[in-house]
């Protein structure tokens, strides 16, 4: 039953992580995949 399941949207511009601030949302969603997962690899990734 997917339709109960809400994905996150992530909107904003402070990271919560480390608490950094950005210009954009998407600049602060770049900075989340490369500083705040552990390999340190996008999803985008095919290694």
């Amino acid at each position: 039953m997917g339709f109960l399941r809400r994905e996150k949207q992530i909107t904003g511009t402070i990271c919560k992580e480390c608490g950094m601030e950005f210009s954009e949302t998407e600049r602060m969603l770049r900075h989340m995949i490369k500083a705040h997962t552990k390999s340190g690899k996008g999803p985008s990734c095919n290694c």
